[in-house]
């Protein structure tokens, strides 16, 4: 339990970087090498793992090695303060270490470093960049591993090493180049850690050489650096130069009546040659404290503005009038080229919430230099804001108000903001702070001192993000200096049309009231919702976005169209996951109602319910109310009148209308989503209500590999993972079972590295996923869902369990094999045949060959008895054929094979049963049958059926497009074929030398099946170990008849302990002897007669006519 209870030792520290050479160690001072370590004189080295206060973004195109936490050796050094890096680091590793974290005061702590307990890798890859390299450290291979482990050579994947050639082999000697200094080598993985030290004997190394045409020049000059400086490109000029009070904005007497908004046609006129415009893409998690204020870009975008890094600058949204101050960071290592990001509440603040509506977020601003270079601008002080909050499910609920107001709080209290009458604030929240519910009931007057954690830890993970809006500001305007030249935007400044400074210990901040507005996209940057949380491929986003975008536009509420819709989907496909992305990426709130939760004792108890959650909905607008389960209405229709009205529904429909009501009155929308797993068991009152209808099926192959990287996209995967291949194993798998999948795959990784580690505190940042993890994982979550829902599965049956029908392998495989391999035969409208029945006597191979195809051809298995089906329930039966079809839809590609296809499909019209089941069953099945044949969702479903019966079956089965291609698979008429499946059987036997197959199936008739074969074999393999019983039996009576030769064993000694601590190699094998067929061979009774057999023929021969008749026409 060392993982889930010991606290590791950290400390947060300032770091400076080293161009000296040394060994890669980093330098720590005394002080916090005293602090981490109990003995601090005793280990010369210990292992840290850094990593940044604030996180990074998760920026693409960044190398390989590049990562938010680094593990490295370190030492003592009584000359720094902090820690000190080298300097290619900064290159190395940009997500950790900036350039703006070097040189910062020593009280400023950027980093936090963390004791480890270190282990050794246990395999490691290295690849060979040169054939020079390959060749000399095969042939050193010791000197080779020696000076890999020789200082504990830290190893991550991705990492370049430059091994001395004279550490390999001596220069003297003439071996190798004359000229070689440096043999260059790459990290291609490491076991079980992605990163960690090797140690002599316990590290297994394997090197493997590059191809020819991948090989790099083997030698490097020792004093070249790892890296090399890029050109920035930049363009200065004299603009760049110039000072910034050149560009003045609008004067006042420009300005309308509208308020402080300058015209937007004399704005483009003066000053579209001075402005930059862009667009900014908003930050996924925070950055830094200044991202309420600060907009990030490469060095390279500052002469496009004129601005230096730091300094202040004045955007404004393009096509927009409104202006605000920001600060411009720059930031190479972080920032992609032509890239500008800003936090996803400073993009709200400066569009005024006017977003375009696409799934991708982004703004297009325009960028002016200010007045203010890197100076604090000249900005009153508020005396009085006025903060109202957004109406949202969080903060209209009385019991989260201590917690919301708290972070408000603590929001103003740990800096100064800047801020704009209008401005949104946005906070994270947890709604089970235990601290902040106590407070609510010691009551109001426990004192501020108790709005503040009790202890460390106090607060959990936030869960909810919490809105407040700026509606009004008081303060006083500032004088204007005279030594600075007053424009219009230093002006416009000291009169707080660029907002306010608000300071706590100066500013009085009251909060009051409750205002509606849309609230900025940052569920995602507050961490509310995973990083991963992207659907923008999903069709079911994708149409639900576009219905939903065009009903909140602006003049949507003008047409007075209903929005309700309702998404359709099995269990855990991501229904309620859709919307609420859908919600986040429109600026809305969501509150979800669970419908089993509104329904009450009563019908009265149940509308009342239901009209309090749309009253809800309604006071948070805009708002999208989701209806979770709305199947559950039709519980209250089972025992209706179907003639008369549902109440619900009625209720439903009322409330619905005054949604659209609340609208137009309003101006802001309450969106009204459904979702079910179960359509059928929705009342048809209730699904007229809503006008559009969305299906959301389950992945396929591509899309569960897209959630799937989307799931593992900050995990460290082991090359041996392939996405791909576990996109194909997890058929059938909805999107809460990948996720489960990956957590599970996680824990198990998670539990071998604490069972490597007994003690200490081991780095799980840099533990990576393999493929045993995730197959143990796998194996797992394939029995919980078979276990659920029945999930089909790819049988593990080899074409060597089978043996004796070779022909109908062969034609098997055509009718399966063509469409996969060549759908696009079939993309002109062809209809492929994707029914098979098998027919023949019992006890041939019939499920066998089927399972043995799913396999060859990596198919799901989905086998059903045809007595399953039938349900005492009327059209329960129909249903469960449905079912059945539309599992195999789901985990397509996919084999469905129907054993005793005869009991389920019989002759309509010859059975006697009241309901006519049968004949339902029947029609339902030829209905199935038919669309898997046409239609698009059928598609890699493949149908085989089984039969001893087939002149029993109903003639319209076997018309082409349903079951028409018929194997007949009777017994083996040659001595080679039924050798074949002999040796199929008995291929795991220990067979004794002396035994001759053949001639054991000389003795064999040819109305033997291959089930008699299996029963033969079973026999014979039974008799054996029944013989090695009484063998053993035999030893142990002797023993225990002579005590005292066996004085060290208990007495009497007993077959389980003999077996288990006496037992000799010979005692344990089993030998099949000739004899134990023979014996076996005579007690066997045949399955099929001889008299069976003719009347099997005579089948075959009907059903082959009637298959070239048909086939003819």
């Amino acid at each position: 339990m060392t993982y889930l209870f010991d606290v590791p030792c950290a400390v947060d520290v300032s770091v400076s970087v080293t161009t000296s050479p040394s060994n890669g160690d980093v330098l720590v001072a005394q002080h916090i090498w005293d602090y981490l370590l109990d003995d601090p004189s005793e280990p010369q080295r210990a292992l840290l793992s850094i990593s940044r206060l604030q996180p990074s973004q998760n920026l693409d195109g960044d190398d390989v090695v590049s990562r938010s936490t680094v593990t490295s050796w370190c030492r003592a050094d009584r000359s720094v303060s902090g820690i000190v890096v080298p300097h290619t680091w900064l290159n190395t590793y940009p997500r950790t270490f900036h350039s703006g974290d070097i040189g910062a005061p020593s009280n400023e702590k950027t980093h936090r470093v963390i004791l480890l307990n270190p282990s050794p890798l246990t395999q490691t890859v290295l690849l060979a960049l040169s054939q020079d390299a390959y060749d000399i450290a095969c042939a050193h291979s010791d000197k080779f591993e020696e000076w890999l482990s020789k200082t504990q050579r830290f190893l991550s994947q991705g990492l370049v090493l430059h091994a001395p050639a004279d550490a390999l082999l001596g220069v003297a000697n003439g071996a190798g180049p004359s000229d070689a200094r440096f043999l260059t080598f790459q990290v291609v993985e490491t076991q079980p850690m992605a990163h960690g030290f090797l140690r002599l004997g316990e590290t297994r190394i394997l090197l493997f050489a590059s191809p020819e045409d991948e090989f790099t020049d083997a030698l490097v000059g020792a004093g070249e650096d790892e890296w090399t400086e890029l050109d920035d490109g930049l363009e200065i000029d004299e603009r760049f130069l110039g000072n910034s009070v050149l560009l003045p904005f609008p004067t006042n007497e420009l300005r309308k009546s509208n308020g402080d908004a300058f015209h937007p046609d004399i704005d483009l006129k003066l000053h579209t040659a001075q402005e930059w415009c862009t667009v900014v893409d908003p930050l996924v998690r925070p950055f830094s404290s200044l991202d309420d204020e600060a907009v990030y870009m490469q060095t390279r975008e500052l002469s496009r503005i004129g601005v230096l890094n730091g300094d202040w600058a004045v955007v404004r949204p393009v096509n927009q009038t409104g202006c605000r101050l920001v600060k411009v960071v720059a930031l190479d290592t972080l920032i992609p080229q032509g890239r500008v990001w800003a936090s996803p509440t400073l993009l709200h603040n400066i569009t005024k919430g006017i977003f375009n509506p696409a799934p991708a977020q982004t703004a297009q601003l325009g960028f002016r230099p200010s007045p203010f270079g890197s100076r604090r601008p000249a900005i009153p002080v508020a005396r009085r804001i006025t903060v109202a909050r957004v109406a949202s499910p969080a903060t209209i609920d009385r019991t989260t108000e201590p917690i919301f107001l708290r972070a408000l709080k603590a929001y103003f209290d740990h800096a100064i903001r800047l801020v704009k009458e209008g401005d949104v604030i946005a906070l994270a929240i947890d709604t089970n702070d235990k601290h902040a519910l106590w407070i609510t009931e010691v009551g109001p007057d426990a004192g501020e001192d108790m709005m503040l954690p009790a202890f460390p830890g106090a607060t959990g993970s936030p869960n909810e993000a919490v809105y407040f809006s700026i509606t009004n500001i008081e303060h006083d305007v500032l004088p204007v200096s005279g030594e600075v030249l007053a424009t219009d935007t230093y002006i416009g400044c000291t009169v707080g049309e660029f907002g306010c400074w608000v300071d706590a210990s100066v500013t009085r901040i009251v909060q009051t009231g409750v205002e509606h507005s849309f609230v900025p996209r940052s569920a995602i940057y507050l961490g509310i919702l995973p990083p991963n949380f992207r659907l923008n491929s999903n069709k079911a986003y994708q149409a639900l976005f576009s219905l939903s975008s065009a009903a909140i536009s602006k003049d949507a509420s003008k047409y007075q169209l209903q929005f309700s819709v309702i998404l359709k989907g099995t269990r855990g496909v991501g229904k309620a996951t859709v919307a609420i992305s859908v919600a986040h990426e429109l600026g809305l709130n969501h509150l979800e109602v669970n419908c089993f939760d509104i329904l009450g004792e009563n019908s009265v108890h149940s509308e009342a319910m239901l009209q309090v959650a749309f009253e809800k909905a309604s006071s948070c607008s805009p708002c999208m109310l989701i209806l979770k389960h709305v199947d559950a209405f039709g519980k209250a229709t089972q025992n209706a009148d179907p003639s008369k009205s549902l109440a619900i529904a009625d209720t439903l429909g009322q409330c619905i209308f005054e949604m659209q009501r609340t609208w137009a009155s309003t101006g802001f929308p309450v969106l009204v989503i459904a979702t079910t797993a179960a359509s059928e068991q929705v009342p048809v009152q209730v699904s007229s209500l809503f006008k559009h209808q969305i299906s959301m099926e389950t992945p396929e192959d591509k899309e569960r590999a897209d959630i799937l990287e989307l799931l593992l996209e900050e995990t460290a995967i082991n090359p041996d993972v392939s996405v791909k291949e576990l996109a194909t194993e997890t058929a059938a798998f909805v999107s809460r079972d990948l996720s489960d999948l990956t957590q599970r795959a996680k824990t198990t990784s998670v539990k071998q590295l604490m069972k490597r580690s007994c003690s200490g505190i081991t780095d799980l940042r840099g533990l990576q996923l393999k493929a045993s993890d995730m197959n143990s994982a796998l194996a797992k979550a394939r029995e919980n869902h078979a276990e659920s829902i029945g999930a089909p599965q790819i049988p593990q049956v080899s074409w060597d369990d089978v043996g004796g029908i070779a022909e109908a392998k062969a034609d098997i495989l055509d009718t399966i094999q063509l469409p996969l391999e060549h759908p696009e035969l079939f993309a002109a409208g062809m209809k492929k045949r994707s029914g098979i029945l098998l027919y023949g006597p019992p006890g041939t191979g019939k499920t066998l060959l089927a399972k043995a195809v799913a396999t060859s051809c990596a198919l799901n298995f989905f086998s059903v008895k045809g007595p399953e089906l039938l349900n005492m329930y009327i059209g329960e039966s129909e249903a469960n054929v449905r079912r059945i079809f539309q599992k195999a839809k789901d985990a397509r590609p996919c084999v469905i094979f129907f054993d005793e296809l005869d009991s389920i499909a019989p002759k309509r019209g010859n059975h006697g049963d009241s309901g006519g089941v049968m004949d339902r069953i029947v029609s339902q099945l030829l209905a199935e049958l038919d669309g898997v044949s046409a239609g698009e969702s059928g598609a890699d479903v493949f149908v085989i059926g089984a039969t001893n019966r087939p002149d029993l079956l109903d003639p319209a089965l076997l018309r082409p497009g349903r079951f028409d291609r018929m194997l007949y698979l009777g017994v083996s008429t040659t001595n080679e074929a039924q050798l074949n499946i002999l040796h199929a059987l008995t291929r795991k036997f220990k067979l004794h030398p002396d035994l001759n197959l053949p001639n054991i199936v000389e003795a064999c008739p040819f109305h033997f099946t291959g089930a008699d074969f299996y029963a033969l074999c079973a026999d014979a393999l039974l008799r054996a170990m029944s013989r090695k019983a009484e063998e053993v039996d035999t030893k142990i009576v002797k023993m225990n008849a002579n005590p005292s030769a066996q004085s060290f064993h208990p007495h009497p000694i007993t077959p389980q302990y003999y077996l288990a601590e006496m037992a000799e190699p010979s005692d344990i094998a089993v030998l099949v002897t000739h004899e134990d067929f023979k014996i076996a061979l005579d007690n066997l009774v045949p399955s099929v007669t001889p008299e069976e057999m003719a009347h099997y023929s005579q089948v075959q021969k009907q059903f082959s006519k009637n298959n070239l008749d048909s086939s003819d026409v």
